[in-house]
């Protein structure tokens, strides 16, 4: 019995070992299983922080048309480069994120920057934000959690309201428009009219 129960661990170590290295070389985000135990904020992390390339992060703030008077919200802000880009176009900038050590990195890069009069970041659990005041919302996230968002997206914003995703989708919500950028996929959504 015990050999059959190593042989069962070694075996979904291997497929575990084997999809991280898949997700890693593809540059998508990886899981950890570990990631939803325990009660602090930091054990609220769902989606673990890959950098979107900087090119990216420009065409995501271009496609959502990211102007003076917006207020653009990045959910899962890792180590700010969305909020600072955004505000560096006007915009007043929230990142939020619950990586305490990405949250102390973004404040000292938005000093760095000198964007600190319009940019901002809050250690918060994302599923927790009121996204009402956000005219704009950036995240690369992962699909279940664009899905678990999509509800207070679609109740909480106001229509006209952009919201720009990179490398994942919202499922039956299909995007306004799309854009690749070195191999890696951008979506727009446009909050329609209450019905």
């Amino acid at each position: 019995m015990n050999r059959l129960r190593s042989s069962l661990f070694y075996g979904l170590l291997m497929v575990t070992a084997t999809s991280a290295l898949v997700a890693v070389d593809s540059g998508l985000p990886i899981l950890s299983p570990s990631i939803a135990r325990g009660q602090d904020l930091e054990s609220k992390k769902i989606v673990p922080f890959v950098p979107t390339p900087q090119e990216v992060v420009d065409k995501m703030v271009e496609l959502a048309g990211v102007k003076k008077g917006d207020v653009v919200y990045d959910l899962g802000s890792g180590d700010g480069r969305i909020v600072i880009t955004a505000a560096k176009k006007g915009a007043k900038a929230v990142g939020f994120d619950v990586d305490g050590d990405l949250v102390k990195e973004s404040r000292a890069n938005i000093q760095k920057a000198g964007v600190q009069d319009s940019a901002e970041i809050k250690h918060q659990d994302i599923l927790t934000v009121d996204l009402s005041p956000a005219s704009v919302i950036t995240m690369y996230l992962l699909p279940d959690v664009n899905l678990k968002l999509r509800p207070n997206i679609l109740s909480q914003m106001k229509p006209g309201s952009r919201i720009v995703s990179h490398a994942f989708d919202m499922g039956d919500w299909k995007p306004e428009k799309t854009e690749r950028v070195n191999g890696r996929t951008i979506y727009l959504w446009i909050v329609p009219a209450k019905k």
